[in-house]
């Protein structure tokens, strides 16, 4: 565990800059594991999660034909860093006990692949964006600032199949060959990230982009989208604030959750 105090400094900011401290101090692939590990139960916790299915899986660090999964069965209010399998794209368990559910192989490992974006790949049903995936036109409309964070990123699939057929895979591959956030009709969202913090925050945003959609939707009233010409102008500073914000935001959704389940990090 790491220290909580610090000479002359509030316990508050002690205990802060200790878990950072201590996260830093990680090795590379341990770093990413505690981060899948964080991941999963704050969307357990927002539920996010869909039973023990959908799967956030992330490349081992200095490989590109290896990832991080859970093995097939645990909750994610459950899974520690310690808990994840390397798995080969082909399926087989490299390091670790216990077994990839197909649709994790089927998708992710097709993601990893072949993207280049697909370094961390997050995959929900989370209500708020799946919603749009069960109307007719998926469209996200530019009506709130948190859109700004997502022009030219999010693709659209408008068919539904099987995510126990090969062909899953492809027809992701094809959809999101320059966009990293897909919306997959009738069935849920998929994101692709550098690092778990981005594609996460990602998500975060996206999520509360829907809910206030669908609020003012819900009015019945013409929603107000915001000029393309501004969009053209603030994307890229909102994107980059973005970043650092979604940054700052998942180091402290790690230190919470680390400091009350210690039992997150354990070896």
């Amino acid at each position: 565990m790491p220290g909580t105090t610090v000479e002359g400094e509030p316990l508050s900011v002690a205990t802060m800059r200790a878990y950072d401290a201590a996260y830093q101090e990680l090795e590379a692939a341990w770093q990413v594991r505690l981060d899948l590990a964080v991941a999963h139960r704050w969307a357990a916790r927002w539920r996010w999660n869909e039973g023990v299915v959908n799967h956030f899986t992330a490349l081992v660090p200095g490989y590109r034909d290896r990832f991080f999964a859970i093995p097939y069965g645990v909750h994610w209010e459950e899974v520690k860093a310690r808990d994840f399998c390397v798995i080969g794209l082909e399926g087989e368990v490299l390091e670790g006990d216990g077994e990839i559910e197909l649709t994790s192989l089927l998708i992710h490992g097709a993601m990893h692949r072949d993207l280049p974006q697909a370094t961390v790949v997050l995959h929900t049903h989370q209500p708020h964006i799946t919603a749009f995936t069960c109307l007719e036109d998926q469209t996200i409309e530019m009506c709130s600032q948190h859109m700004l964070h997502f022009p030219g990123r999010i693709a659209y699939l408008n068919s539904y199949g099987p995510a126990t057929e090969r062909s899953i895979g492809d027809l992701i591959r094809e959809a999101l060959r320059d966009r990293d956030i897909l919306l997959m009709a009738n069935h849920g969202v998929t994101v692709c990230a550098p690092t778990v913090a981005q594609a996460f925050d990602d998500l975060y945003t996206l999520d509360r982009a829907c809910e206030l959609q669908l609020h003012a939707m819900a009015s019945g009233r013409k929603l107000r989208i915001i000029d393309p010409a501004a969009v053209a102008e603030m994307a890229a500073g909102a994107r980059a604030k973005g970043i650092e914000e979604g940054d700052q935001h998942f180091r402290a959704l790690r230190r919470m959750a680390w400091r009350a389940e210690p039992d997150l990090g354990e070896r």
